[in-house]
């Protein structure tokens, strides 16, 4: 066996990976561990090359294994565990394939009040509680807190939701500025709740985080555990329009009464104890590590022929949400998500996000703009071509006082591929060959709206042509529309993989 062929076969068996992943939601794999170099190497380019690619691989394994067994065996014992390591390491990190993946209605923990508790069983003593809403909380201010931990008085200004035990915890990991935040999932460990409000009794949700927090040029990776509580007699608040993080009693901008103090200059309450609002109480480190966002790794698509996960409620849930509006049907929303989906793909294809503010939450325009930049950055666009929905399913209806969320499983298709933007050249995908894909997109609107689904361009609102800004306001009427007020907007998208409903 000549040298070259030795040298090829070692190259193959270390080398050898999956197709990728990208297009709006799907397309970085935040826990792999691969570089993000702009440069990387191109994927394979078709079917026929990737059948061809499998066959040489197959012969000069049997060619290493019959002339060189004493390197082959090695070889073949340190790939098998690397991909064991590695599909451990999913099942422990997740799969970081979309945005703000927020899937609080799952994983219940055991409960001091009852075997299992869930967040139902919170709505049952606060009929108040919604679920979008604390996700919409959590979610902020754990991005709000990670910013400001190596400031003292930055973290000073989130202390009347997060405990100064935690505190101590986030200003401990460094002194360097966080410059961005971006949430790769969050779900629910734990919930606890008692049978009954108490004012002895508290309320707790053990929140688990998966984020890239990026240092100038350095990115951690990190997994962690928050747990937010509060007292058990406490009724959830309605969602805010301004997104801070006010006094939780009176409502006032936070400001300590005395320096280091938890006492509101406003109102004169100590509010850092759950007495008013959920509090931050602990923070765990699971593991955090250096790891810079990669836009060139090759990711498999994963559970496209699983079965539908589908909420045993979901004929209930949609009855009575098309009886308060019969607006509301399932063609109209799939109607609406068809909106959404073409123009967030013709906006992610251009590197261009703004046109698609109107279609998404505030929570997942960010987490889409990180990406979006970090492709710029490196010189790299996602064009996405011929892209179509082929199927859909619904898949569940929850509805609260605030807001009516509604889960879609979407079957597609198109070319998709990632380039450098001055060159042209493949550095991922296929330009010539489609990927099949499913995903779970959830739409969420206001429960007080009420009207046939959108599926133009124009505000709901005031119906001038759909132009906002940055704050997601429409620049006609001021409306603010991307939360959901006026029509359905995307909140979250979800692999197959990963969603658990």
């Amino acid at each position: 066996m000549t040298r070259r062929r030795l040298a090829i076969a070692v190259l193959f068996l270390l080398a050898f990976a999956g197709l990728a992943l990208a297009r709006p939601g799907g397309g970085e794999s935040f826990s792999s561990g691969g570089g993000g170099g702009g440069g990387g190497g191109g994927g394979v380019g078709s079917a026929i090359d990737l059948i061809f690619f499998l066959l040489e691989l197959i012969y000069y394994l049997f060619i290493l294994f019959v002339d060189y067994p004493f390197i082959a065996l090695p070889i073949t014992i340190a790939l098998v565990a690397w991909i064991v390591i590695q599909k451990r390491r999913k099942r422990l990190n997740g799969d970081w394939n979309s945005g703000p993946a927020s899937s609080l209605g799952g994983s219940p923990g055991k409960t001091a009040g009852r075997p299992e508790a869930t967040l139902d069983d919170i709505r049952k003593i606060d009929p108040d509680f919604s679920r979008i809403v604390f996700e919409d909380f959590a979610f902020r201010l754990f991005s709000t807190a990670q910013r400001a931990r190596a400031d003292d008085k930055a973290l000073a200004a989130v202390a009347p939701y997060v405990s100064e035990d935690a505190r101590k915890i986030l200003h401990a990991r460094g002194t360097e500025p966080v410059q961005q935040v971006v949430i790769g999932s969050m779900h629910v460990d734990g919930v606890d709740a008692p049978y009954a409000p108490s004012e002895n009794a508290n309320v707790s949700i053990r929140v688990s985080y998966e984020a890239n927090v990026e240092m100038g040029s350095a990115t951690e990776y990190s997994v962690e555990t928050w747990e937010f509580e509060r007292k058990s007699t406490v009724h959830s608040k309605p969602p805010g329009k301004a997104h801070t993080f006010p006094c939780p009693n009176c409502g006032a901008p936070w400001q300590a009464k005395d320096m280091g103090s938890q006492v509101c200059a406003s109102c004169g309450q100590v509010v850092d104890n759950g007495r008013f609002d959920w509090i931050v109480s602990s923070v765990d480190v699971t593991s955090s590590r250096p790891l810079p966002p990669t836009v060139t790794e090759e990711v498999p698509e994963q559970g496209t022929d699983d079965p539908t996960v589908v909420a045993d409620d979901l004929a209930e849930q949609l009855a009575a949400l098309t009886a308060a509006d019969p607006n509301v049907t399932e063609p109209s929303l799939v109607a609406r998500l068809t909106t959404i989906y073409d123009n967030l793909n013709r906006s992610w294809a251009n590197n261009e996000l703004a046109p698609a503010r109107p279609f998404v939450s505030d929570a997942l325009y960010d987490y889409l703009q990180y990406w979006i930049d970090t492709y710029k950055r490196q010189t790299l666009r996602n064009p996405l071509e011929k892209m179509r929905i082929t199927r859909t399913e619904l898949a569940k209806v929850e509805r609260d006082k605030y807001y009516d969320a509604v889960t879609i499983r979407l079957w597609g298709t198109g070319l998709d591929y990632v380039i450098h933007s001055d060159s042209g050249r493949v550095v991922r995908g296929s330009k010539h060959v489609e990927r099949a894909y499913s995903e779970y997109w959830t739409l969420i609107r206001s429960a007080g709206k009420q009207g046939k689904p959108q599926t133009t361009a124009t505000c709901n609102n005031c119906g001038a042509p759909l132009t906002i800004n940055m704050a997601g306001d429409c620049e006609h009427c001021g409306a603010h529309v991307t939360s959901g007020e006026f029509d359905w907007v995307l909140s979250t998208i979800e692999q197959d993989d990963t969603y658990e409903g």
